[in-house]
């Protein structure tokens, strides 16, 4: 297995870049311009993951949202419960398994599935830890502690919030449970217990395994992965340092990440999954992905940036052979109360982009 990954690593980033420029197309776009409406390459692999993350809502989900999602080519979607700590510093984590938020709850956990299911939608259950209230806007990347009896504090409350949605994945035939995301420091200094809680997991969890991790000083430092069923990736990294960048100057702003995760998956012989990506529909948009909009100064609505940062999403990886699949940030059941600068593409030129790519029919 090792040496089949080597040997598609040894193709290339470069390699599967030349399959996208064959035939001498140009993918250079006059500023501001929507991607052209041209036909993409086929993905490589059949089952390549085509996901969204939903917004679990107040209220049941209308009944026209999963088809919607369908109708652009979503086989996977994402589900989100969450955690609650006070700050980063915090050792107790509430389970929340009566949100205020219905689809967050266990109820609408549950009743999202079997809707999905019953519309061959299939399930990432993706849980995270949410801090209320921050220390000097810190967040889940930098949980930790100086002791270890605060260290094991907060690992017995962990080990309880994950295997409670473990069980629940088990009971609704959830086909992926993400079992931690971004939690960058406690992964990287406490490997001895993720090594364990992933046992623990297994034992009452029969679906696939990954970890999310973030894009920075994360995904590439740590050893989970032997662990893992993926490589998971929170994937908003930088691509390139100017507004109004073209399709190809984003393609290849990605060839550098690419490397070093393909060399990743050869090294541990396991496909990647980008657990989240996302772009907003404003300008910039690919210089800082990760940026949230609430936080942003003096942001210009440009909905092209965000449908050619996708177009160059898909172009880069669909034709990687180790690279398994996306679950796009984020998608609302009820589109239309979306607040006018989001990373959703829904009612955007990036949705065109991604039912395009999604429903792309000469998969090989």
């Amino acid at each position: 297995m090792r040496r089949i990954w080597s040997l598609l690593l040894g193709f290339g980033i470069m390699g599967s870049l030349a399959i996208l420029l064959a035939g001498g197309a140009s993918y250079d776009l006059p500023a501001s311009s929507p991607p052209p409406a041209l036909d993409p390459p086929p993905f490589v692999l059949k089952n390549f993951i085509k996901g969204i993350s939903w917004v679990g809502g107040r209220r049941a989900i209308p009944d026209d949202a999963l088809p919607n999602a369908k109708d652009h080519g979503v086989q996977w979607i994402a589900l989100t419960p969450f955690g609650w700590m006070e700050n980063q510093f915090s050792t107790r984590i509430r389970v929340n398994r009566r949100a205020s938020l219905w689809g967050e709850a266990d109820v609408g956990l549950q009743v999202t599935t079997r809707k999905a299911h019953a519309h061959g939608l299939k399930i990432m259950l993706k849980p995270h830890i949410w801090i209320s209230r921050p220390i000097d806007n810190g967040w889940r990347g930098e949980i930790g502690f100086s002791t270890e009896e605060d260290w094991q504090t907060w690992e017995s409350d962990y080990r309880l919030f994950i295997l409670h949605y473990a069980r629940l994945a088990q009971e609704e035939n959830i086909e992926i449970l993400c079992m931690a995301t971004e939690l960058t420091k406690a992964v990287l200094e406490r490997p001895a217990f993720w090594k364990a809680l992933t046992h623990e997991i297994r034992s009452v969890y029969s679906g696939e395994l990954t970890y999310a991790a973030n894009w920075y000083r994360d995904y590439d430092l740590t050893d989970i992965w032997s662990e893992m069923d993926y490589i998971g990736v929170n994937a908003y990294f930088p691509l390139t340092e100017t507004a109004n960048p073209s399709v190809e100057e984003i393609v290849a702003g990605w060839q550098p990440h690419l490397n070093r995760i393909g060399q990743l998956a050869a090294s541990y012989g396991k496909p990647v999954l980008f657990t989240e990506i996302g772009y907003k529909n404003t300008r910039r948009t690919t210089v800082k992905p990760w940026e949230w909009p609430r936080r942003m100064e003096n942001a210009v609505l440009d909905e092209s940036e965000q449908a050619n940062a996708y177009e160059a999403l898909f172009r880069s990886v669909g034709v990687l052979s180790w690279f398994r699949g996306v679950f796009i940030w984020d998608w609302y059941p009820n589109s239309n109360r979306l607040s006018r600068i989001t990373f959703s593409p829904q009612n955007k030129q990036g949705a065109e982009i991604l039912r395009k790519w999604y429903t792309y029919k000469k998969i090989e």
